[in-house]
């Protein structure tokens, strides 16, 4: 199984479904903006038992990055862990939620 790349537009209609928001980016670029409800876990520490850990109900997950690098990475290892649950991946990352007028929250 493998992941799919979304649009900002296809994003939001998932996460209006419910689906988990996974952010591989840093604590700071995290602190700084992120995207509400999202789940941070760097991407030195994602792995399927990770994401199996706090995605109990399997849920649909959203994996996001700053600009889509890091989060085409963290689904590969996914997939490289035989992970089960269905992953897309925002391409443009939060610089593209952003420039789409999107909602962030900063703990700054």
């Amino acid at each position: 199984m493998g992941f799919k790349s979304v649009n900002i537009n296809e994003a939001v209609i998932e996460i209006q479904k419910g689906a988990l928001i996974i952010d591989v980016r840093e604590q700071n670029e995290y602190s700084e903006a992120h995207i509400k409800d999202s789940i941070l876990v760097p991407l030195s520490t994602v792995s399927a038992a990770r994401i199996n850990e706090i995605n109990s109900e399997n849920k649909l997950i959203i994996i996001h990055c700053r600009s889509g690098k890091r989060s085409k990475v963290a689904a590969n290892i996914l997939i490289s862990q035989d992970y089960q649950g269905e992953i897309l991946e925002i391409d443009d990352g939060i610089i593209g939620w952003i420039e789409n007028n999107q909602p962030v929250i900063s703990d700054l």
